[in-house]
């Protein structure tokens, strides 16, 4: 009995989606730019990859370079105060230029995103139109080509 029931609820269920069905199916006009959409995050994907490649990189080596300036300023020969603050003055400017790096990198890979996305949308714009000019001319050719 439950079964039955589970079977009729289904039933209208369904009876009652089919209007929506044409509605869900996915239209084809919009292809371009789901492909787009799906081809820009993969770009956007491996452009942040490869920045934080190289970021985790440079911090690695500031992490190494810190601790040979920490050796040298506590290693027990005689290098004096001077050269303490020579070892970390020259693991400090090697850290500006990582920096600067950082920067550098992050605006490349900011300007390549962007413009992943403008030129892959107009170009999923321009392809969607002549999409649905075909299928505007495939619905209209029938009724033009039966002679009445």
């Amino acid at each position: 009995m439950a079964g039955k029931a589970t079977d009729r609820t289904q039933g209208l269920f369904a009876e009652a989606l089919k209007p929506l069905q044409s509605a869900m199916l996915f239209n084809p006009v919009f292809r371009p730019q789901v492909e787009q959409f799906w081809d820009v995050q993969e770009k956007l994907l491996d452009e942040a990859e490869e920045f934080t490649r190289h970021w985790f990189q440079r911090r690695h080596e500031a992490a190494r370079t810190a601790l040979d300036a920490a050796r040298t300023a506590v290693s027990g020969d005689l290098i004096g105060p001077t050269g303490a603050i020579e070892a970390f003055s020259e693991w400090q400017r090697h850290s500006a230029e990582r920096i600067a790096e950082d920067g550098r990198e992050w605006l490349g890979m900011m300007s390549r995103c962007a413009s992943y996305a403008s030129e892959t949308e107009a170009e999923a714009v321009e392809e969607a139109a002549g999409e649905a000019v075909k299928i505007t001319r495939k619905a209209v050719k029938p009724a033009e080509s039966e002679p009445v």
